[in-house]
């Protein structure tokens, strides 16, 4: 299922970045406003090299920053307990403190009761689909804003309304299924932040080598943002008092390397790759 969504991803993104043409004057305020969610969404430096690079001739960074947008957006959801920010921290914190002490049969069992029937009281059996897949056509009308285009959250959901659904509905699917059907042990859906080293052993390169590594001599790649999600087994180690797991990669998450802008020619090879202490300054 972590397939699909990935799939159901890039297939939006595709579409979204095909359609995609910048205005001859889009609007200071609106745009200065869109800039801040989509710093806020996708990171400083992804917001910031939508602003600053000319689209129109090469989209790849579109397809991209949708596909970061995106795949962080469905991560939220299906890592949510209950989809309240407030509460996550405490589930969390309870159910990290019962498997060092019970088995992961035990604590998975409490985990699923809870995300089951916390989401019953607040939500009372509310579709929630429809809300989720407003907040993700304002984060892609957004997106679109910053990179020079004139859009609005209705006319990204007028022309990719189901599609979005469709997104939204599979990563509901895959929290349910992951926090209350499966107790025996855990699934983790892995995004990879900003700046970590590549590590092949954890990611895989999205473009598998096909795009060269181009930048300075001696530069150590590391990561602009994640393209499609990867999935994890973790189980308590049998007999453990102390709360050690197993982790198991079922799925590695790909990624696109920062080596990428120095390929695009948005970054000089003399110049640093872009971090975040660059862009807070």
């Amino acid at each position: 299922m972590v397939r699909t969504l990935n799939l159901e991803i890039s297939e939006v993104a595709t579409q979204v970045t095909n359609s995609f043409h910048v205005v001859e004057a889009p609007e200071p305020d609106r745009a200065a406003l869109a800039f801040e969610r989509a710093r806020e969404a996708m990171g400083p430096v992804m917001a910031e090299l939508l602003e600053s690079i000319q689209h129109q001739d090469d989209p790849i960074l579109i397809d991209i920053a949708l596909k970061t947008d995106m795949v962080g957006f469905a991560a939220e959801i299906v890592s949510a307990w209950d989809f309240q920010h407030q509460s996550k921290s405490v589930f969390t914190g309870v159910y990290k403190q019962m498997l060092r002490s019970e088995p992961h049969l035990v604590a998975g069992q409490w985990r699923s009761y809870a995300q089951k029937y916390s989401k019953q009281r607040l939500y009372n059996g509310r579709d929630l689909a429809s809300g989720f897949s407003l907040q993700l056509a304002e984060r892609i009308a957004d997106l679109l804003t910053v990179a020079g285009a004139s859009t609005t959250t209705e006319a990204i959901l007028a022309a990719y309304g189901p599609h979005l659904e469709t997104i939204t509905r599979t990563a509901l699917e895959l929290q349910r299924i992951i926090g209350e059907e499966v107790i025996s042990c855990d699934y983790e859906i892995l995004v990879v932040h900003f700046d970590e080293i590549f590590d092949a052993e954890q990611m895989e390169d999205i473009y598998g080598g096909e795009v060269p590594m181009a930048g300075p001599p001696g530069m150590v790649p590391r990561v602009l943002s994640t393209a499609d999600l990867g999935l994890r087994r973790v189980e308590k180690v049998p007999g453990s008092t102390e709360g050690e797991v197993v982790a198991t990669m079922l799925l590695k998450p790909k990624v696109v390397l920062d080596t990428i802008v120095y390929e695009l020619g948005l970054v000089e090879d003399e110049e640093p790759s872009p971090s975040v202490e660059e862009t807070a300054t």
